[in-house]
This record gives structure tokens, C-alpha cells and sequence, in this order.
């Protein structure tokens, strides 16, 4: 479950009480994993969140927003020491789970080195998650440097679903790792061609973007915002 710390699953802040009593109910319901965030990385939003689901016997994984970009020596207000003093706060707090998440795809292949290899380096046990949208067209590459950084956990979409402002594509990532990972790319191609006839049932409701688009780096509009404005725009 994605959870945004006070705001529970909602776009409102919560009284405490009810964000705890609401993850207590989630986990008796069967929910295991929440993935706590907070856009703009407020650490006692994302305490609050960690707490309640700690609490409740859930398994709290805190996600770092991620923007700028930490390869850039110029770019120095969310430089690499930025990031990594919020992973030790969050660690502190006694989470199960990092999370990298990555909303607007602005992770380039060289930054995902140099931040994944550096809390790779400082938290050899802690289980590592980075998230990413296909925005400009390079997830599978950040993925691939991920990877070989130490990365542990990678979010993906059937390649029928993914790329541009989804996430990186299931099949173009499991073909590049090869034999070192345990899928079957026929059987994700299978998976592919299913979903690739029912995202025809709704056709309609598509953002109408056909390729790619680097702009986001300038922009660095988060992937679930894009489509959105998008829309909204032509409404206008």
C-alpha cells in the first residue's frame, strides 16, 4: 500500500488516531507491505506513517522522493549528501525498507550508481527499492545500473503496459539480465499480449503520448501529473 504519512491513502491531513487506527485495520485485512512517502521528503510526515504501520505489525518501507539530479556537481540544493542524511534519519526510525522512489524519471543511469552504490556501500543489510517512471525513455538503463550497484528490488510494467510516463518495461529487463534472473521472457511476452487486448477496451481514456520525451528533465514533472495536466489542458 502506498501510504502518504498523515494523509493515510487520502489528499488531507488525518488526526493521528485515525491514521493508526486505519493501518491496523489494513494489516488485520491482509496488507503487508506499505510503502511510506511524503513529496516533499518532511521527515515527521514520514515518521508518523513508519510509526503507525511498525505498530500495527506491517512491514514499513520509506520511500525517498527523488528530483535534481546527483551526478550534476552543479545541482547541489538535493545533492548525493542530501539524500543520504534523509536514509539515515529513516533508518534510524527503524524502517524494514528503503525506497528510492523516482515519480518523474528523473534518475539517470550514472546518478542510480552513484546513489544506490552509496547506501549500498553505508547499509549492506538493508533491503533497497527504487521505483521509476519511462519518461524520457532511459528506466531500463538506470534499472541495469541499479542493478549492478546493489539494488534489490526493481518496479516493473508488462511491456504492454510500460514506457513513457509507466514504469520501465517487465520484458526489455528481463531479456537484458539474461540467465541471471529466474523469468521466463515468454512467459512475460504471454502476460504482455493479454493485457496488451483488454488496455484496447479503454482506448478512450489514453493521454494520446507517442514517444519519449527528455524535456522531463527540465520539467521534471512527476510521471502521474504528466498525463493528468495533460488532459486537463485540453479540456480548456
Amino acid at each position: 500500500m502506498l501510504l502518504r504519512g498523515a494523509n493515510a491513502v487520502g489528499y488531507t491531513a488525518y488526526p493521528d488516531h485515525v491514521v493508526y487506527e486505519f493501518v491496523k485495520k489494513a494489516v488485520e485485512y491482509g496488507m503487508d507491505i506499505f510503502r511510506v512517502f511524503d513529496s516533499l521528503n518532511y521527515t515527521e510526515n514520514l515518521k508518523l506513517g513508519i510509526d503507525a504501520v511498525k505498530k500495527a505489525g506491517g512491514v514499513a518501507e520509506a520511500a525517498i522522493s527523488y528530483t535534481g539530479d546527483v551526478s550534476d556537481p552543479s545541482r547541489q540544493r538535493y545533492n548525493l549528501d542530501y539524500y543520504m542524511d534523509l536514509a539515515d534519519k529513516l533508518v534510524q526510525d527503524g524502517i524494514h525498507i528503503l525506497a528510492i522512489k523516482d515519480m518523474a524519471g528523473l534518475l539517470k543511469p550514472s546518478a542510480a550508481k552513484i546513489l544506490i552504490g552509496s547506501l549500498r556501500q553505508k547499509y549492506p543489510d538493508l533491503v533497497l527499492h527504487l521505483h521509476t517512471h519511462d519518461t524520457a525513455g532511459t528506466g531500463v538503463a538506470t534499472y541495469l545500473a541499479a542493478i549492478d550497484a546493489g539494488i534489490d528490488i526493481v518496479d516493473v510494467a508488462v511491456d504492454s503496459m510500460s514506457g513513457f510516463t509507466s514504469q520501465p518495461s517487465m520484458g526489455a529487463l528481463v531479456s537484458s539480465l539474461g540467465p541471471n534472473v529466474d523469468v521466463k521472457p515468454e512467459a512475460v511476452r504471454a502476460l504482455s499480449s493479454y493485457w496488451e487486448q483488454i488496455r484496447l477496451l479503454y482506448s478512450c481514456f489514453e493521454s494520446q503520448m507517442i514517444s519519449n520525451d527528455s524535456s522531463v528533465y527540465e520539467h521534471e514533472m512527476p510521471g502521474g501529473q504528466y498525463t493528468n495536466l495533460q488532459f486537463q489542458a485540453r479540456q480548456l
